[in-house]
This record gives structure tokens, sequence and C-alpha cells, in this order.
């Protein structure tokens, strides 16, 4: 094992007498900051957070540099609309939630605890690998399936590309000595490597990882004083574990000044004007909810 890193990493790992591979996330200020702390109900934050940690699992095991979009569309059942994690392959995360205040006032009167499915209330759980202007952007689509967003994302994988996963996520605010609250978030995902002559029956193998896994814990997951390393090799040092590579995970968002001016310079007169109140354009970044204020004279010029 090498030296642990704590906080804002993804490891990817091995399991060296199994079938199996993994990654494992470890989330605590940048969590915190794409959040935006209490921008969201409780509920939502979770649950966008544990998005965001799906998005930096897979995103940064891609082989390109570009970004992976997990999107989660509700239906009028749920509170939630619309849920969007974006997350590059050098490690940003942001993230962005719509939701019906009213509605979600109904579902807890229900549940306490109202998971992804009461949340969404069905819809789509999609990815999207998105590698630039110049490539073609690839989608998998999916039903919501499944109390949590985890058990999503599993149904996606084995619908969309037949690979055994299972995945644990765990997303909740962690109060230290000295500290106000802050969302930390933890989680860890397997799959099984397909079998071949090499390796023969692996199906013995998989089950002892997955039983290992399923001993997992929300409170091992989040703990600011267990590191992933340590983590790691609690569940799994009996068969052997390896730690293929480690990367930082950042809270930055893509908007710009310039590129929201630009954006606006494409717009007529009539529909600047428009926009406009006393002769000024506010426009908010959904995601980091920013607000840019310009002046209609000066793109027009």
């Amino acid at each position: 094992m090498t030296a642990a890193i704590s906080d804002n990493t993804v490891t990817i790992f091995q399991l060296d007498k199994s079938p199996v591979r993994g990654r494992a996330v470890h989330l605590g200020d940048a969590l915190n900051e794409a959040l935006g702390q209490d921008r969201y109900p409780a509920e939502i934050a979770r649950m966008l957070g544990e998005a965001m940690m799906i998005g930096a699992l897979v995103a940064r095991a891609l082989k390109f540099k570009g970004r992976l979009i997990v999107q989660c569309h509700g239906t009028n059942e749920g509170a939630v609309s619309l849920l969007m994690a974006d997350c590059t392959t050098d490690g940003n995360i942001r993230g962005y939630a719509r939701w019906d205040e009213e509605q979600l006032k109904m579902i807890r009167l229900d549940s306490r605890n109202p998971g992804a499915k009461t949340l969404l209330g069905g819809g789509t759980f999609s990815m999207t690998i998105d590698q630039g202007l110049d490539a073609d952007q690839y989608q998998g689509l999916a039903a919501i399936e499944g109390d949590s967003l985890a058990e999503c994302a599993e149904h996606f994988f084995m619908q969309s590309e037949q690979i055994p996963t299972r995945i644990k996520l765990a997303c909740g605010q962690v109060q230290l000595p000295g500290h106000d609250p802050h969302w930390r978030g933890g989680g860890m995902m397997i799959q099984r490597i397909a079998a071949d002559e090499t390796r023969g029956d692996t199906d013995d193998d998989w089950d002892t990882a997955l039983a290992l896994f399923d001993t997992l814990s929300d409170e091992e997951l989040i703990d600011p004083d267990l590191s992933q390393n340590k983590l790691l090799y609690r569940l799994f040092h009996e068969g052997g574990v390896r730690v293929v590579e480690q990367s930082g995970i950042t809270a930055n968002c893509a908007c710009s000044r310039d590129r929201l001016e630009n954006t606006l310079k494409s717009f007529d007169e009539a529909a600047l004007l428009d926009m406009a109140d006393d002769g000024m354009i506010t426009a908010s970044c959904e995601f980091c909810a920013s607000d840019y204020v310009f002046n209609v004279a000066d793109i027009l010029n």
C-alpha cells in the first residue's frame, strides 16, 4: 500500500487474487464547496453528493481528456426534476439540482429519509461521456431502479455494459470540534473482470469479494480519520489489495465571465433588451450560483 491521502481523492485498486477491480472516493471540503453548504435541502444535497461521487469514480478511470456527466431526470411524482453532476477526467467536480419545494414537503410527511426513487419519482438515469467539441458524445440510459442512487448506477452498468458492479455511497454532514457542520462523502465501487481461460471459474472469488464489500458501513466511508488505504486494507487484506493509482478531486466550476459575455453577444439587440433590467443583465450559473452582471451597452459595442 502507498502512503495515505485522506481527502478529495479517488483511488483505483485491484484485488490481487480475485477477478475484481475497484475504485474508492473520499470527498471533504471539495464536496462541501460543490454543494454550496446550505444551498440545497439536506435530502437533495445528499443525493447530489452521491451523483458527484459516481461521476468522480467513473471519470477518473477514462483514458482520455474530457468529462463525464451523470444525470437523473425525475417525473411529476417526485420532488426532483433534474439532478446533474459534471466531472472532468482531471478531477474537477460540480453539481446542480432542480426541485419543487411543495412536493418535497409532501414527501417528508411520508418518509424521514426518502431515497432516490422517491425523490425523483422514477424517471431516467444516464451517463454521458464528452470528449470535446471535435468528438462524438456517448450516452448510456437506464430507468431509475432501486431506492438509492448507488442501486440506480448498478442497474445502469448491468443494462448498458453487462458488467457485474456493486457500489456503496455515503454522504452526510459531519461536525468536528471547533468547526461548523460540513458535508463529507465516501464511496466504493467494485466490478468483476470477465473470466478467461487463464482465470477459469471465478464465481467463488467474486462472491467472496461481495461478502467483504457488504460489510462496508456508511460510517467507515465518511470517517475523516480513516484513509482510503486503511479502509481498503481493512476490507481486503487477507486476499491482497493493490493500489494502482491515486489522484485528487477539486470543486471547480467551468463558468466564467468571458464565456457568458460571448454567449450574450450571440443574441440580437431585441433579445438583449428583453433580458435587461434598467440596462443591465444578470446571468447566474446554475452550478455554483455565481452572479455575473453585464451592461447591455457594453455587449452591443
